[in-house]
């Protein structure tokens, strides 16, 4: 008789295949970078095999530094707030607090400048503008911005500000650990410059706002598990006979 708890451990087993190549491929990335990574630096490191790390990735490094574009620079952990304004420095505070401890999240940043990377995996410059534009539309709409600021130059503005702050911090002390001050007095400067004068006192610009959001996002109430889908018995193990782990 089968076992019908098996299909569940092997999703399981590819999940978490998946993350250690990613986790490990954001390692190398940020070390070494994107061409001095190799595709065997990465099964070694992620203690994986040939057949396993290219079912996940048949696009071999390429289709990593996707993944790792895509699943790692997200909006997760942003709450609805009272004023627009907060919610843009409060994106940029959470990135700042999880950049200074994610590698995946590092090597985004760093891939993301590679010459080649919009034709090769992508880069969020340009959504992360386009959300900027949104967010500063929506503070015009509600009252929030001073008449002269152009939401379009801003927007932009905002991204390479954040992009720069980032990377000198992290070339001149060799290390992020003063980034998220450095980001928070960014945003200080920002609002202050584009803000109605009333709304200043009412924007929270601490260094640990993206702690503080982020963390509450990770410790929120997980999803009830859906308990009448069945397994999916067509998902392969993700490892062959024989395929180290």
């Amino acid at each position: 008789m089968s076992n019908p708890r098996r299909p569940r451990r092997q999703q399981q087993r590819a999940i978490d295949t998946r993350q250690r190549i990613l986790d490990t491929a954001g390692a190398l990335f940020v070390r070494d970078g994107y061409e001095g990574t190799s595709v065997g630096d990465l099964i070694a490191a992620a203690r994986t095999s040939k057949g396993a790390f290219y079912r996940h990735f048949p696009g071999g490094k390429a289709d990593v530094a996707t993944a790792i574009m895509r699943d790692t620079l997200t909006m997760e952990g942003l709450r609805e707030q009272r004023f627009m304004l907060q919610e843009v420095v409060d994106i940029g505070m959470i990135l700042a607090y999880r950049i200074s401890h994610e590698n995946a999240l590092q090597a985004a940043l760093k891939l993301s400048f590679h010459s080649n990377a919009p034709e090769t995996y992508g880069t969020p410059w340009p959504d992360w503008i386009v959300f900027n534009r949104g967010q500063l539309a929506e503070a015009r709409r509600r009252g929030e911005l001073k008449p002269f600021v152009d939401v379009a130059e801003q927007a932009h503005q905002i991204a390479g500000n954040w992009a720069g702050t980032v990377l000198i911090s992290n070339t001149v002390d060799r290390h992020l650990g003063h980034v998220e001050a450095r980001i928070s007095r960014m945003y200080r400067n920002l609002v202050t410059a584009i803000a109605v004068p009333d709304l200043l006192p009412e924007l929270d610009l601490s260094v640990d706002r993206g702690r503080h959001l982020y963390t509450a996002f990770l410790e929120g109430p997980a999803e009830p598990a859906d308990q009448g889908e069945p397994a999916d018995q067509g998902e392969p193990a993700d490892a062959e006979e024989g395929d180290p782990e």
